[in-house]
C-alpha cells in the first residue's frame, strides 16, 4: 500500500479562503444587508434634530415593532458589527485572491505541460490553426509538433483587476467612514457664509440663481428652502426698539430669523413675546412660488396674554399699544454640506471592477495546448474557437 503524503494544513486554509463559495457568502450578506438599508430607514447620526424626525416617522410606520426592530439593530445596518465584519471579510479574501492571481500570471508566463486528455481536429491543418489563432491575436510558445496556446497576459489580468478594484473600492470607503463627514439641516440666509465646525468648511447660497458656493473638497444639497422673516420694532416717535432671540444674544434692531419650526424673540422694552410658526411644512415647488403664510402670535410678558395675532406671506405691520412690528420675508435654504475624500479611490474601484468583468466576459482566460503527430492534429485543454472536435477513443 502506497503511503499518502501528508496532508498541508496551511494550502488547506488558503483553499478555503479563495474558495468561490465563501465570497459568494460574503457578497450575498453584504448584498442582504443594503438591501435592507435601502428599505428601512436607517437611524441619523449626530443630528438631534433629524433623529426626532426619524424616530417620529419609523414609530408611526412600524409601531409597536419599532422598539424590537431597534434593538435587532435593522435600523443601523451599515454601521453593524456583522456587517462590518463581512466587509473585512470581503476584503481579506479579495486581497489573498489578488496575490494567488499574481502567482498564476507568474507561473503561467513559461509553457506548461498539459494536464487533459488529447483530442482530434478532423481534416485540419495545424498551419491553419496556427494562423487563425494568430489573427485572433493569441500568444503561441513551443516548436513544432507541441505548441501552446493562450491570452497571456492581458486575459490572466482581468481577473486580478476585478480584485484590485474591488479592494481599492473598500479601502475608498474606509477613508471615508474614518475621514469622511455630512452635516444636515443647515440653515442659510441668502448671501450668508456659514463657517461649519467640521474641517473649517464654509458653505453660502444665493436665492436667484438658487446655487449654492462653497469651500474645495465638499458637496452641498439644498435640502428645501425655508421661509424666514426680517423683524424691527419701532416706538411711534420712531426710536428703533431692540430685539433679542435669546437672553444671550445681543440685543439688535433688524432680527433675521429662520422660521423651519417655531421660533421666538422677545422686544425686552415693550415687554413684548413673539411667536413664529410656519403654517405647512411643504416648500415651494420653485423659486417663484410664494411660502405658505406664517402665523405671528404676540404675547404681553410676563403675564402671557395673547395681545395680537396674524398671518404674514411678504410683508406685515402689527401696532401693539404704540408699538409697531414690522416683518418681512427673507428667503433661507436648507442644506446638507458633505466631505467624501473616499470619492476618488472608491470611483477608480468601480472603474476597475466594470472593466475587470466586462472585459473577462469579451476576452475570456483561455489555455490549449496543439500537437501534430501521426498524419493527424489533436488538442489539449479549452477548445480552439470555430473548430470543431471529437474525442480520440
Amino acid at each position: 500500500m502506497i503511503a499518502q503524503p501528508p496532508r498541508d494544513p496551511w494550502r488547506a486554509i488558503w483553499q478555503v479562503a479563495t474558495n468561490d463559495v465563501l465570497i459568494t457568502t460574503a457578497l450575498l450578506g453584504i448584498a442582504a444587508g443594503l438591501l435592507i438599508t435601502a428599505w428601512l430607514p436607517q437611524r441619523p447620526v449626530a443630528n438631534p434634530v433629524a433623529y426626532a424626525e426619524w424616530l417620529s416617522k419609523t414609530q408611526a410606520r412600524f409601531g409597536d415593532a419599532t422598539t424590537t426592530m431597534q434593538t435587532l439593530g435593522l435600523f443601523g445596518i451599515t454601521r453593524s458589527f456583522v456587517f462590518r465584519t463581512l466587509l473585512a471579510l470581503l476584503g481579506g479574501i479579495l486581497l489573498l485572491r489578488l496575490i494567488e492571481y499574481g502567482d498564476r500570471l507568474r507561473h503561467t508566463r513559461d509553457m506548461q505541460d498539459p494536464d487533459d486528455d488529447w483530442i482530434v481536429l478532423p481534416e485540419t491543418r495545424l498551419s491553419d490553426v496556427v494562423d487563425v489563432l494568430r489573427r485572433r491575436r493569441y500568444r503561441i510558445l513551443g516548436e513544432p509538433p507541441l505548441f501552446q496556446v493562450d491570452r497571456w497576459p492581458w486575459a490572466e489580468l482581468l481577473a486580478p483587476l476585478t480584485c484590485a478594484g474591488g479592494l481599492i473600492l473598500l479601502v475608498g470607503l474606509l477613508v471615508t467612514h474614518v475621514w469622511g463627514w455630512q452635516v444636515a439641516s443647515i440653515i442659510v440666509e441668502s448671501g450668508e457664509r456659514v463657517t461649519l465646525s467640521e474641517g473649517n468648511a464654509w458653505v453660502t447660497w444665493d436665492t436667484e440663481s438658487g446655487e449654492t458656493t462653497h469651500s474645495p473638497g465638499i458637496v452641498t444639497y439644498v435640502e428645501a428652502r425655508v421661509p424666514g422673516l426680517l423683524a424691527q420694532a419701532h416706538e411711534s416717535s420712531g426710536r428703533s426698539l431692540s430685539l433679542q432671540q435669546t437672553p444671550e444674544d445681543q440685543p439688535v434692531a433688524d432680527l433675521t430669523v429662520a422660521v423651519a419650526e417655531d421660533e421666538y424673540f422677545a422686544v425686552p422694552e415693550a415687554q413684548l413675546i413673539v411667536r413664529l410658526a410656519p403654517q405647512s411644512d411643504d416648500p415651494p415647488e420653485n423659486e417663484t412660488e410664494p411660502y405658505a403664510p406664517i402665523l405671528i402670535q404676540v404675547y404681553r410678558s410676563p403675564s402671557g396674554r395673547l395681545v395680537a395675532e396674524s398671518q404674514v406671506t411678504e410683508q406685515k405691520e402689527l401696532s401693539i399699544d404704540g408699538v409697531t412690528l414690522t416683518l418681512n420675508a427673507v428667503p433661507y435654504a436648507r442644506l446638507t454640506a458633505v466631505s467624501n475624500p473616499g470619492l476618488w479611490p472608491t470611483s477608480i474601484g468601480i472603474l476597475c471592477i466594470m472593466v475587470g468583468v466586462v472585459g473577462n466576459n469579451l476576452w475570456p482566460r483561455r489555455r490549449l495546448w496543439l500537437r501534430e503527430g501521426e498524419g493527424r492534429i489533436e488538442f489539449s485543454g479549452d477548445p480552439p474557437p470555430t473548430l470543431s472536435a471529437k474525442r480520440t477513443g
